[in-house]
Parts: C-alpha cells; structure tokens; sequence
C-alpha cells in the first residue's frame, strides 16, 4: 500500500435499490440472496430516500411478529452517508467512524432528484489492507457489468 489511494479507487460501482413500500421480510431475502450489506431505499419517481443496512433490519427484528409487517420506509434512515470519491481513502473511513455507520455511498444529483452511483463499505477497506489484488474488480476503472448483467443479478436469471 505504498500508494494514496482514493475511494474511487476502491468504491464498488452500483448500489441496491428498494422500494419504500418493500416488505422488509422480502429486502431480507434479497440481501442474504444477493449478498447485499446496505441498500438504498428509492421512492416511485426514483429519488433516493433513504438508506437501510443488516443493523437496522436486526433491530426491526427484535419487535418481534410485528417484524414482518414492517416496509423498508418504517425502518429506513433518512440520512443517507455521502462523501465525495475523490478523498483519500483514510479520509472516508474516518468520516464512517465519526458518523457512526458502516457505509458511504456516492450519490448523483441532478434535478432535484438524487440516486446513488456507488458504495464503499468497512470490507472494502479491510480488502484494499490486504493488498491490490483484492480491490482489482472494484473502483472506478473495475470493468462494469451490463444493465442485462445487472437485471439478471437482481432477479436471479441465468446468466448467457
């Protein structure tokens, strides 16, 4: 790690989305499925509004049966954790121990809307300590996959 590395660097590029009215038994299943650690909860006009990670589906949990009546608006953080990605990459992880979260996302903003455009999470950063060979795949130059790909992915299609 003789290099500064930036959080574009290591950011991975697309984020999952929910909807606001998504059960959150349903987001559960995705997230394990997927192996998603966050997502960002989008309302029906796609604007970003709102975030939930594993924390905050554990804690809906301990209400007990009401749990599973619960949607991804009831339980979402309305304060999504941005930085810019053009920061050093120590830099953000201080911003994530000082806001008290375990991800940042990169939003995109334009027309009043926001939407997220990538994320960087506590195990990328564990992988960059580990060495370049393990953030290869990631950041902004990391080959992306295709909106087919991605469409696949979320719905669990074969892939061609």
């Amino acid at each position: 790690m003789s290099e500064l590395l930036l959080v574009r660097d290591v950011m991975r590029i697309g984020v999952p989305t929910c909807k606001l009215a998504e059960p959150i038994t349903e987001l559960a299943r995705q997230m394990i499925d997927q192996g998603w650690t966050a997502v960002i909860v989008m309302d029906d006009d796609g604007d970003a509004r709102g975030w939930i990670n594993e924390r905050m589906l554990a804690v809906a949990f301990t209400h007990g049966q009401r749990a599973s009546e619960f949607t991804a608006a009831q339980i979402m953080d309305e304060d999504v954790p941005e930085a810019p990605a053009d920061i050093p990459l120590t830099a953000s992880v201080q911003l994530m121990a000082d806001m008290g979260v375990d991800h940042l996302f990169f939003m995109h903003n334009a027309g009043g809307k926001s939407w997220p455009a990538s994320i960087l999470n506590l195990r990328d950063v564990v992988k960059a300590l580990a060495g370049p060979e393990y953030i290869k795949a990631q950041g902004m130059h990391a080959a992306r996959p295709t909106p087919m790909d991605l469409f696949r992915q979320r719905y669990n299609l074969p892939k061609k």
